[in-house]
């Protein structure tokens, strides 16, 4: 029969996990199609972290040149005491990549998106934008599925790549866990030149506050201040998202508002615990990145997985000449890291907000004294991550 399951791929979202995917079986000859809901111009979002395990995939893709263009290369990750602005420690991230490699970088999203898009676009891969996918029928000979212009497609093979809250994902994970949201964020892109101070815009800045934290670092080649403000999700207060609402549950955060008003974008999001689908696939049917495994930013590794999980899936299904294999080789790679993954970036939540008092003041001072004496415990948390696959 050979591979049939590779004459007819369709690719639901044009995030990092679905084009990853498109751009690595198109490298292979394998030329899928890729629905996305939002129209072209829509694609937008705000600052992204690419760590080394993401970076080394996309310079594999052939992308390297043009995101050195948009990127801003980090050297540093430091965490402070929010209250008392005192480092903690500060993680150098120049052991985790080569000199010459992309290492460790920042960039706007919707430009690391457009990279990814003309890359697809130059290889053949077909894009159907501004079309919600619904599937309807799963069969041994594929699947049928529609789009919201009324149009009756098929596929050999369907890959759910649609992001959290993926329909897809619920379609297979019908029992899905359902809860409240655990956080709110606060995004805002602020120009560097607006900023009374410039030492926000050196490195990626973790200030932690009791019960909450805020996250800076520079994208656009420096120009622009990416900003994220987090804190526990309040159900009496945070449901319809209003930014100015959201802003005052930042009170211990000093400079977030002097921050924010110069920003030329303020969005804000629902954000929940970590998990990972226990469904992966059905038939002729496949999930990945954030539809397989949502993730809070705590680690600044959903992007990366999603990265991850397209070189792998695309590598799987390319080697393997039955599909049930497959997608059986994929989870069996892919499924200890991202439950790990998972595991540590729920416990990066916790250790971000502590209330105040006893364990507050532990935590922090814990940090230092590993800064000072035990820089290469801090350094075991994250070289398994960054070293990748």
């Amino acid at each position: 029969m050979g591979k049939n399951h590779l004459d007819n791929i369709a690719i639901v979202g044009s995030g990092l996990a679905g084009l990853t995917l498109a751009i690595r079986l198109a490298q292979k000859g394998i030329v899928s199609t890729i629905y996305e809901k939002e129209n072209k111009d829509n694609l937008g979002g705000m600052g992204i972290q690419i760590t080394p395990n993401g970076s080394r995939i996309l310079s594999k893709l052939g992308v390297e040149e043009p995101l050195r263009e948009i990127s801003s290369k980090v050297e540093s990750v430091t965490a402070l005491d929010g209250l008392k602005s005192k480092r903690l420690f500060s993680l150098d991230l120049n052991q985790f990549s080569k000199s010459d490699e992309l290492g460790y970088f920042t960039c706007h999203r919707g430009k690391l998106i457009r990279i990814l898009s003309d890359k697809a676009m130059d290889l053949g891969i077909r894009f159907c934008f501004g079309k919600k996918i619904t599937p309807q029928c799963f069969s041994p000979y594929g699947v049928d599925f529609s789009s919201d212009k009324g149009e009756e497609l098929h596929a050999s093979l369907l890959i759910g790549a649609d992001g959290y809250g993926s329909q897809i994902s619920q379609i297979l994970n019908p029992a899905g866990e359902k809860h409240k949201p655990d956080f709110v964020a606060l995004r805002g892109l602020v120009p560097i030149e607006k900023l009374s101070e410039t030492k926000f815009a050196n490195g990626v800045n973790l200030y932690m506050y009791p019960a909450q934290h805020l996250v800076t670092y520079g994208i656009d080649m420096g120009k622009v201040l990416n900003v994220v403000a987090i804190r526990p999700f309040d159900h009496m207060v945070d449901t319809e998202l209003d930014p100015e609402t959201i802003k005052a549950g930042f009170q211990n955060f000093r400079f977030l508002e002097s921050l924010l008003a110069n920003a030329t974008e303020i969005r804000t999001n629902l954000l929940y615990k970590g998990i990972v689908q226990p469904q992966w696939f059905t038939g002729k049917v496949c999930l990945c990145g954030d539809a397989l495994h949502p993730m809070p930013p705590f680690l600044a590794q959903g992007g990366n997985m999603a990265i991850e999980d397209g070189w792998v899936l695309a590598s799987s299904l390319y080697n393997n000449l039955n599909l049930t294999d497959a997608l059986n080789w994929f989870k069996s790679k892919r499924q200890q890291r991202l439950e790990r993954m998972v595991k540590y970036t729920n416990s990066q939540a916790w250790i971000n907000h502590l209330q105040g008092g006893l364990m507050y003041q532990l935590r922090n001072t814990t940090m230092i004294l590993a800064d000072r004496t035990l820089p290469n415990l801090i350094s075991s948390r994250y070289s398994w991550i960054y070293k990748g696959m």
